[in-house]
């Protein structure tokens, strides 16, 4: 972790993306807390290979700027320094919207219609001012701890006076994404009034109404209605909600509503009471960081039965923050043949790392192994890495049972230790439950022609617009397919799925 990004001190992490980090920071200026969303360096010159990133999170900045809405994350100042290109944007401390959904505590009918209401009269706001979001998402809704709803995240917005972000590639979120987007017609306002139709639906039914793999997805979406709520829900009270999803979700844009402001109407006739500003405090999740700054994570380690203090580990590499460099020295462990090995960071104990990987193993599979031991870089608790690896456990239940146990008294040493001097393999592609060791990896499959496109095309809806840059600097230093799989995992950041990535990747290459 930076000790600032520009003139700001870093306090800790609040998530990550494809692009880059997401960090809780310190504005000295006036004395706040501001979030500061980073694009790496390497994608502002990127090229030939997609010069549209760095033009795209510019125009973030840009979009984002113009709006000053109470129900939009507002953003202050865009910069750049020697490491990264910066946002620095108002910090809501709170959970997104994607927290809420997964709760055991469902949000009620009145509670959904309070978040629809602000993020309808958000988006309104920002349509009025020509600019359209294109990838309204649980995950870009967040919810502050006052209950009150915030759209975050325009970064691939599109100004009625920019056409950077239309091209032959899909941009925006399997599931949520209007039909328009898919079959490349001209996009406006009403692709987002389609998405909070999605979101609609699933806050009162608890899933989307359109599921499946991404190819799926995208013939419902385009081709298939979706299912009445009176047929998937035994609730009366849920039955006048389907006249407004039918036409917020209708095919045709020129069906749909015309604006969110319109939809909102609809949906506020609805209401059998006035509704709040926000949500009742007695239901606002609390907030969390995925991770803390040094400090903290050295003094929970000093505090630790078993803490060695952080100066005992050296600071390693996070793949979030480190450039893909195909020149970047790779640890080599077995046969250039094989997959790349996952090695134990410095200072780790493997037995240490072992216990969080079985049990990460339960949920996921055997990519555990490469989640957990790229989550130990850089930290220094065993705590630290539990968290930063439990995004990937879906069941929102089974993640706070995991979460649970590294507070437990069993759970809460550092883990670091002797240096491991054996390091087991990973193997794309293994099944079971468990990780997997092998002693001598098999050759596996060369890489053939046209492996760079497949996998750019299965890794898009994962990484976006930096898919292509990824497959093509994962494949310079890959002899081997499974070698290019296992290379493109490690460079994942933790809030991607990557027992889904593997997947795809391995679908795409046949």
């Amino acid at each position: 972790m930076p000790a600032s990004v520009g003139p700001y001190p870093i306090r800790g992490v609040i998530g990550s993306g494809a692009m880059g980090m997401v960090y809780l920071a310190h504005d000295p200026a006036i004395d706040r807390p501001v979030a500061i969303k980073t694009i790496h360096r390497r994608l502002l010159e990127t090229g030939d290979d997609d010069p549209s990133v760095a033009a795209r999170f510019r125009v973030e900045a840009k979009a984002a700027g113009r709006l000053t809405h109470r129900n939009i994350v507002q953003v202050y100042q865009f910069g750049e320094d020697n490491d990264c290109a910066y946002i620095v944007m108002e910090y809501v401390a709170g959970r997104n919207l994607r927290d809420y959904i997964h709760s055991p505590r469902k949000l009620e009918i009145g509670q959904v219609l309070c978040l629809m209401g602000q993020l309808l009269d958000g988006l309104h706001y920002a349509h009025e001012r020509g600019i359209v979001h294109r990838d309204v998402k649980p995950a870009n809704l967040l919810i502050a701890d006052d209950g009150r709803l915030k759209i975050t995240d325009f970064g691939i917005a599109r100004t009625e006076s920019s056409n950077l972000t239309r091209g032959s590639s899909v941009i925006g979120s399997p599931g949520y994404i209007a039909p328009e987007q898919y079959t490349d017609r001209e996009v406006d306002r009403r692709v987002d009034v389609f998405s909070a139709g999605v979101l609609l639906y699933q806050m009162l039914s608890g899933s989307t109404p359109f599921a499946g793999t991404d190819e799926a997805i995208m013939y419902k979406i385009v081709y298939e209605a979706h299912k009445p709520l009176r047929e998937l829900m035994d609730d009366p009270a849920l039955a006048p909600f389907d006249a407004v999803l039918d036409q917020a979700l209708a095919k045709d844009p020129a069906k749909r509503y015309p604006t969110a402001l319109a939809m909102r109407t609809a949906l506020l006739a609805l209401a059998d009471a006035p509704l709040p500003d926000a949500l009742p405090p007695e239901i606002v999740l609390p907030p969390r960081l995925r991770s803390t700054g040094a400090k903290a994570a050295a003094a929970k380690e000093r505090d630790s039965p078993s803490g060695r203090g952080a100066s005992s580990v050296p600071s390693m590499p996070d793949p979030a923050t480190t450039p893909l460099s195909p020149s970047r020295p790779q640890p080599v462990t077995g046969p250039a043949s094989g997959p790349p090995s996952v090695p134990v960071p410095t200072g780790w104990d493997t037995q240490a790392l072992a216990g969080i990987e079985r049990e990460l193993a339960e949920h996921i599979g055997p990519v555990a192994r490469v989640l957990v031991r790229r989550a130990a870089r850089g930290l220094t608790s065993l705590a630290a890495v539990r968290q930063a690896v439990a995004f990937a456990i879906v069941d929102f239940e089974a993640r706070e049972r995991f979460l649970a146990k590294g507070a437990s008294p069993t759970g809460t040493g550092n883990g670091v230790g002797t240096v491991a001097t054996s390091v087991t393999r990973f193997r794309p592609g293994t099944s079971g439950t468990s990780g997997t060791a092998v002693n001598a990896a098999p050759a596996g499959a060369p890489m053939r022609e046209g492996d760079v496109d497949k996998a750019a095309a299965a890794l898009l809806s994962s990484l976006g617009p930096i898919s292509r840059i990824v497959a093509r600097r994962c494949a310079a230093k890959s002899e081997t397919r499974e070698q290019f799989v296992a290379h493109v995992l490690e460079q994942l950041t933790p809030n991607i799925d990557a027992r889904r990535v593997q997947a795809e990747l391995w679908r795409a290459l046949g």
